[in-house]
């Protein structure tokens, strides 16, 4: 199964606790997938910016051959969870604003779902590119242009 096609399991840091994780690349993106099989980290960051994500969550990572990826992780708190599922349920190729996600899960705050956002470990597995600012793109972790090109892209059919 392409890992666009997964659904996620949430999960919290201390779920991954002594599992071995293997670091690598799959094309543009680092990864970390555990031993088993679980994809816990893709994005377009440098290797520094994903051992330090690992780090925050009391694990580390070695370089090797990835393991086939057989599902995928999405470690973070309850509330951004929360965020993550609903911004999974924004169709490919449409957008929301911060501030109508907040609405979406009963919270007052756009910047708290904005931190969240910021926080996914699953560059476009979790699509928080599909987010903007009430007055423009807003920010985004891995770029501007980058958030421009995946939203046209799915404009144009290529994640649906």
């Amino acid at each position: 199964m392409h890992f666009l096609r997964m659904t996620p399991t949430w999960v919290s840091p201390a779920d991954l606790r002594g599992r071995p994780v293997i670091l690598g690349r799959q094309g543009e993106m680092s990864v970390a997938v555990t031993s088993e099989g679980e994809l816990i980290l893709r994005h377009p960051g440098s290797r520094s910016a994903m051992l330090a994500r690992l780090a925050h969550w009391g694990l580390s990572g070695r370089s090797g051959k990835l393991p086939k990826v057989r599902l995928a992780l999405a470690v973070g708190t309850t509330f951004q969870h929360r965020v993550w599922q609903a911004c999974r349920e924004i169709p490919a190729g449409s957008s929301l604003t911060y501030g109508a996600l907040a609405q979406r899960i009963g919270c007052r705050s756009a910047q708290a779902v904005g931190q969240a956002l910021a926080a996914n470990p699953l560059a476009q597995l979790i699509p928080c590119h599909r987010v903007a600012a009430a007055n423009g793109p807003g920010g985004f972790a891995w770029g501007a242009r980058r958030k421009a090109a995946w939203l046209k892209e799915e404009a144009n059919g290529a994640a649906r």
